[in-house]
């Protein structure tokens, strides 16, 4: 365990020193522990049970993207910057049904896993649409370091934790994924309606995924134009519905490059959400509940997460 602090240390010297074009710093952790309104012994600790992320974004499209940004609808005759870019750090970690007071997957369930990753973003921003390519680069399996960090958490709080003893799990190899993602914008008075699609191509993630959000509230603030929030309060409710055609998935289908323990995915999974987001200033808060309809064939329920997100936003 003394080895993780140094990596994540290490990870974040990748990032580049932007600091005089920051637009905002988020903190994000995914979590069952989040289902405040299940009784916390009752809070299922199984599937995507954790997951934390960092993300800085800057002005300006991403260095090893400039050459795309015109094929991504470019900022030519723009009256104001258009492009944007980000760079993330982040920890998924995935585990297996396990009985109340087991500390054994039971048999049929998920592989346990985690992915330890980096991901890039280059973004063209206009008033009602946003384009977005990226790719993620990481590792599975015992360099990811899940299993040592749920082991860790587990043991801090027993009383709230099942026990679990990892199994068979993804093993170690890298992974790497490409992204295409659009979303458009209309306004209804107090009401917001996006529609979104995109695809993932990769051995982490092969997917093509759509869907609609919507955000309700008053004196709505444009989603991703960052535009100050003056010392207003804004508080919106926001909730989405969309659906994923999957071909691959890595902490599902297993190792890419040699065999390994693996379920059979199901081709199509749907994903809820919904939640409160509160913006003052500088700073802005979100918590959002997520249901994911059943990954794999030997799955028959849908499972529920939460999030935890705070953004800070220098300079405004």
């Amino acid at each position: 365990m003394r080895m993780r602090r140094p990596l994540w240390v290490a990870l974040l010297f990748v990032l580049p020193g932007e600091a005089q074009a920051q637009r905002a710093v988020t903190v994000r952790a995914d979590n069952d522990a989040f289902n405040f309104w299940q009784l916390p012994w009752a809070r299922p600790d199984e599937e995507y049970t954790s997951g934390v992320r960092l993300t800085s974004q800057y002005a300006g499209a991403a260095p090893w993207a400039r050459r795309l940004e015109h094929a991504l609808g470019g900022c030519r005759g723009a009256s104001a910057p258009c492009s944007s870019h980000t760079y993330a750090i982040g920890q998924d970690i995935y585990t297996a049904v396990r009985a109340a007071d087991a500390p054994v997957a039971e048999p049929g369930g998920r592989p346990d896993a985690g992915v330890l990753w980096l991901a890039a973003t280059t973004r063209v921003e206009r008033q009602s649409a946003l384009t977005e390519l990226g790719w993620t680069v990481g590792v599975t399996g015992k360099p990811s370091l899940a299993q040592s960090m749920q082991q860790l958490f587990h043991d801090m709080a027993p009383s709230f934790n099942r026990p679990i003893a990892w199994g068979e799990q993804v093993p170690a190899e890298p992974v790497f994924a490409a992204s295409l993602d659009t979303r458009r914008l209309a306004h209804a008075g107090v009401l917001e309606i996006q529609s979104h699609g995109g695809a993932s191509l990769g051995t982490l993630l092969t997917e093509a995924r759509a869907g609609v959000a919507l955000r309700l509230g008053t004196h709505l603030m444009h989603p991703w134009m960052l535009e100050s929030s003056g010392n207003a309060l804004h508080l919106t409710i926001e909730g989405d519905a969309t659906a994923r055609a999957v071909a691959r998935n890595e902490v599902l289908n297993g190792a890419f490059f040699r065999h390994s323990v693996r379920v059979t995915p199901r081709p199509l999974v749907t994903e809820l959400q919904g939640g409160l987001r509160v913006r003052w200033r500088m700073f802005e808060g979100a918590w959002m509940a997520h249901q994911t309809s059943a990954e794999y064939v030997t799955r028959r329920t849908p499972h529920v997460w939460s999030t935890l997100e705070a953004s800070w936003f220098p300079r405004r």
